[in-house]
């Protein structure tokens, strides 16, 4: 605000304004800086000072209103999208302010503030990795998918670097990280975005609804309330093994190339496979192995998977061969090696599974050649 003839706006004014301002917000924030600014015919004056030295709190240069200001005079408040009504600027006392501040009275004529927020992490959906995101529910040690919006302030996966020995990191992205948790307890943070993190559940969260929630540079989301099973298994088969409108599971051969019809995905070096082929399948949730390796810790050793498994291909059983566990030097990923019994060729042969005994629920495919 300013006056209107170019005199000064504080000259022998000692009351304290009293500015009042209703607002309404589109998505929840963090109410965290006021910012007060005098004016000279348009621009904003300098240097604030007591005569003495530097007065609190004022910068020549701010991220909000160009030049001098009273800077960082706010408060970290969360508030909810909608309508905010009766916020009240009430550190604005003209005169004392102009004068503490070092500037002639007499030529002051405007005085702005201006208010900043921080959009505040927001929570919409968490799904398990598995089938894409095919389960709301997930188990401790499975890797979830968290969508949402600003849940972080640029887009990167962990690094080496962000390891502690072999424990992966709970936080990522520095000072203005993302770091979630799920029933009080850290979970360990695989890739951020601003629409999407990735995160390995942590081992001691107990089964039942419980909160997740995401934190960015401080600030946390609302909870978001998820339901956590002992076990929630599945195979993985990622979006870009869908074709036309069937889903395959993810299947290599040990030269690493995928199991799936010849020429189906553009780039990707696949073929069907063919009964005697022994082959990898990954998937995540499938409880505890022996010797025990707690979610977070990248897998060193071979184990074995405590509950009894089985795979089939078309209703035919598939043989085990000699591994059944978390993969090595991954974290939380289950790795089946099996061989592919005599079935029916087909482009899309169903493929499913029991663990201790229970069928799991996915419908999922692989191809088996002649």
């Amino acid at each position: 605000m300013e006056t209107t003839d170019g005199g000064p706006l504080a000259n022998n004014v000692s009351s304290l304004w009293q500015i009042v301002l209703n607002y309404t917000l589109s998505a929840p924030v963090y109410f965290d800086q006021v910012v007060q600014q005098w004016w000279v015919n348009g621009a904003a004056v300098g240097p604030l000072t007591n005569g003495i030295g530097s007065i609190c709190c004022a910068q020549a240069t701010n991220p909000i209103l160009p030049g001098w200001s009273y800077y960082n005079s706010g408060f970290s408040v969360a508030l909810p999208a909608g309508v905010q009504t009766n916020w009240r600027q009430i550190y604005a006392t003209p005169y004392t302010l102009v004068e503490n501040g070092g500037i002639d009275p007499s030529t002051a004529n405007g005085f702005a503030f201006g208010l900043h927020f921080t959009l505040a992490p927001n929570i919409e959906a968490a799904v398990s990795a598995s089938a894409f995101g095919e389960f709301p529910t997930f188990a401790p040690g499975s890797w979830i998918e968290i969508y949402g919006t600003n849940l972080a302030g640029s887009t990167q996966s962990w690094t080496s670097a962000d390891f502690s020995g072999v424990i992966g990191p709970t936080e990522i992205g520095g000072t203005s990280g993302t770091s979630v948790t799920i029933g009080g307890q850290p979970a360990y943070v695989d890739f951020i975005s601003p629409l999407q993190v990735n995160v390995q559940v942590p081992g001691g969260v107990a089964p039942g609804s419980q909160p997740l929630v995401v934190t960015v540079g401080g600030n946390a989301s609302q909870p978001l309330t998820t339901t956590v099973n002992a076990t929630q298994p599945g195979l993985l088969a990622p979006a870009n093994f869908k074709i036309g409108d069937t889903q395959y599971v993810v299947a290599q051969f040990a030269d690493g190339t995928y199991v799936l019809p010849t020429g189906s995905i553009s780039g990707l070096s696949s073929h069907p496979a063919e009964p005697g082929d022994e082959i990898v399948i990954y998937g995540i949730g499938f409880g505890s192995v022996d010797p025990n390796i707690p979610p977070g810790q990248l897998v060193e050793q071979l184990n074995t998977l405590v509950a009894p498994f089985t795979i089939s291909f078309g209703g035919v059983q598939a043989t085990m061969v000699p591994y059944e566990g978390l993969a090595p030097d991954f974290m939380g990923l289950y790795q089946f090696n099996v061989v592919v019994p005599d079935v029916a060729a087909g482009d899309a042969v169903p493929l499913t599974f029991t663990l201790n005994g229970v069928s799991g629920t996915q419908t999922l495919a692989i191809a088996i050649g002649s």
